[in-house]
């Protein structure tokens, strides 16, 4: 584990669908050459259980490096147990809350669906599952609407404060 070295960051990014949680985690991943595991997609592409996805965190985790984790992040109390399990793993987990207004995020759905209706009905199951963080979580927030560059300085300006 990481040993003679400071801890390894695990960057949790969550947010909205449509947000632009994916394209930041996949930009940020190549910037600090660190693996990205997107489990919302593992979940959706190949049906791949909550068991399964926490074993490939943990596979990742022994590799003592910086990771970037999407997914098993919806709830409050996921994000705490991701957290609390990722601590133990010696790394210091960040969350990303990656923010982006209803419009935006609407026009999105929509291009991404061949109906208004599929679109709407994404949206609303979407939400079923997913709260805002609370206060005590805090988060690091970016917009989803801004550029990489803008998002990056941000996070790295921000996460000497969580280790």
């Amino acid at each position: 584990m990481n040993t003679g070295k400071s801890k390894p960051y695990a960057i949790l990014v969550f947010g909205a669908p449509k947000s632009g949680k994916t394209s930041f985690a996949e930009k940020l991943s190549k910037a600090l050459g660190a693996p990205f595991l997107n489990i919302s997609k593992l979940e959706k592409d190949y049906n791949v259980s909550n068991k399964l996805a926490l074993e490939l965190i943990r596979q990742f985790s022994k590799s003592g490096n910086t990771m970037i984790l999407e997914g098993l992040t919806n709830t409050e109390a996921q994000r705490s147990a991701l957290k609390k399990y990722l601590t133990k793993a010696g790394y210091i987990p960040v969350l990303i809350w990656v923010q982006t207004d209803m419009n935006t995020i609407k026009q999105r759905m929509r291009s991404a669906h061949k109906s208004l209706a599929d679109a709407k009905t994404a949206l609303a199951e979407s939400y079923k599952n997913l709260e805002a963080p609370s206060d005590n979580e805090k988060p690091l927030v970016i917009s989803g609407k801004h550029t990489f560059e803008s998002q990056y300085k941000n996070v790295i300006n921000n996460l000497s404060e969580h280790a």
